[in-house]
């Protein structure tokens, strides 16, 4: 096109025929009349999306003050209307309409677009309008967010990114401040996860923890009958942080509630002291006292007498909590000042098990034991969802020249833990057949699954959690830092969406 309109005006221009600018002008009119309608209508367009989004917004507010009189009720709307459709927005706007029924309310709004370039045509503005509707028995949004807080999140600010973005979402869905946002509409719980999940030191006595080591897993790492909660009483400046390891298969992969199989408790973590050489990642204690082959590996690490009375530097970052120093997971609560101390409590910090994480945001959400605040499954009252971001693969360290094989993790070291895996490459292999498992239990819950790698390049993770997500559309695939705000948003945005009945 733009060949033919510059070879057309080089004619033009050698032509010195009067007639060619009678021709000229006669095309001329209806050319830049079309342009203009173009410009006029994408703008009422743009404002009818802002309008639709505004009394969106209006309406799901006023559903949240059912008791409110319509007075007060009309006067929040239009607060909320006005806060995402600001008076010097395109278009004048009509007063809003809102109406309340025994089951509904409803809001409306006209817009009126004044015309630059229609006028020419006698038509000086364009009207557009909206509509909603919110059921006062509108679904409830139970959310878990299971974010990826390793290492690799203190790269290029992509925690910080993080935190922005997810507190973005907690805004929306708890929108309002004060006691209106902490209504029972909305709740909301996070699983920050690295190498495993920190569910909280205070556990002790809720019959969740293996504390007389009882479980399969009690001798894993050193002889049987061995209580690594003796072990932390041993040391004199390290407690458990609150970590624990997966269950044994399968309780790894569902949400079945602590019982009187001891399988079904969880084991505390506590990451072992190494051999004292170099290629070995945890080394924080001596190996006085130990009697057998300074070349036998496994024995060295599994001898307990080095932890009586061991103090470990202040400074340290080894110890029997290495590879787990996130925070505390935040159980699911309509309190939102909560949820914001979780999200900005969050670090960079270990490697990757995506089912360790994903796991508990399985249980976190469940209506059982460990957590109950969740709803029935059965609820069709409520929407159950998570959010699953990561920014890698599973890695535990495949490639460590070491006997282990890996670094500590949820399930144990690759060579000795209970992945029964012979090489950290087949262990990480069988953590992203862990998570594959994890997405199909949980969406067979009819819990909405939305998955996010954050900058990747990795195909075969990216393949993994598209196939997690509920809907193809549900996968995020590797935003930016300044694409992750828009990503959440879009997120909190769907959401609400399926509390609107019309």
């Amino acid at each position: 096109m733009r060949t033919l309109l510059s070879s057309f005006f080089k004619r033009f221009h050698r032509n010195s025929s009067g007639a060619t600018m009678i021709v000229f002008g006669i095309t001329l009119v209806p050319v830049l009349f079309g342009i203009g309608m173009a410009i006029d209508y994408g703008r009422a367009l743009t404002a009818k999306s802002r309008l639709s989004s505004a009394i969106d917004a209006a309406a799901l507010a006023a559903a949240s003050w059912p008791d409110l009189t319509d007075a007060q009720l009309k006067a929040k709307a239009i607060e909320y209307f006005n806060a995402n459709y600001p008076p010097q927005a395109d278009g004048l706007v009509d007063p809003i309409v809102v109406a309340k029924s025994e089951k509904t309310i409803t809001v409306s709004a006209d817009a009126h677009i004044e015309t630059s370039f229609l006028r020419i045509a006698g038509i000086n503005e364009l009207d557009v309008s909206a509509f909603t509707e919110v059921s006062l028995n509108e679904k409830k949004i139970e959310l878990v967010m299971v974010l990826d807080n390793t290492g690799s999140m203190g790269w290029s600010n992509k925690i910080n990114a993080l935190k922005d973005a997810a507190g973005t979402l907690v805004d929306i869905l708890k929108s309002g401040s004060g006691a209106s946002a902490n209504n029972e509409e909305v709740k909301i719980g996070l699983v920050p996860f690295a190498a495993a999940v920190n569910i909280g030191a205070d556990k002790l006595g809720t019959g969740w923890i293996d504390e007389a080591a009882q479980s399969s897993l009690a001798g894993e790492d050193f002889q049987p009958g061995v209580n690594v909660l003796d072990l932390y009483n041993q040391i004199n400046n390290r407690s458990w942080g609150g970590c624990v390891r997966a269950r044994p298969e399968p309780f790894d992969t569902n949400d079945d509630p602590p019982a009187g199989n001891a399988d079904t408790r969880w084991v505390p973590y506590f990451a072992p002291d190494e051999p004292d050489f170099w290629s070995y990642a945890n080394r924080y204690a001596s190996d006085n006292g130990y009697q057998g082959s300074q070349y036998d590996y496994d024995a060295r690490q599994r001898y307990t007498g080095k932890y009586a009375g061991l103090a470990i530097p202040g400074w340290a970052s080894d110890g029997p909590n290495f590879n787990c120093t996130i925070p505390t997971l935040t159980p699911m609560t309509q309190i939102k000042g909560e949820i914001v101390s979780g999200v900005n409590a969050m670090i960079a910090s270990g490697s990757t098990v995506i089912p360790a994480g994903l796991s508990w945001g399985f249980r976190v959400i469940s209506p059982s034991e460990p957590f109950t605040e969740g709803a029935a499954y059965d609820d069709s009252d409520v929407i159950k969802a998570i959010i699953l971001l990561t920014d890698g693969r599973n890695d535990v360290g495949g490639g460590l020249g070491t006997h282990n094989n890996s670094y500590y993790n949820a399930y144990g070291y690759a060579q000795t833990g209970h992945l029964g895996a012979a090489s950290g490459w087949q262990a990480e292999s069988i953590l992203d057949d862990k998570t594959a498992t994890l997405c199909t239990n949980i969406k067979a819950e009819g819990i909405r699954l939305y998955t996010i790698t954050f900058q990747l390049s990795d195909g075969p993770i990216k393949d993994l959690m598209r196939g997690c997500a509920t809907e193809t559309a549900m996968y995020y695939d590797s935003p930016s830092n300044e694409q992750l705000q828009a990503v959440f948003e879009d997120i909190a945005k769907g959401l609400n969406d399926l509390r609107i009945s019309k």
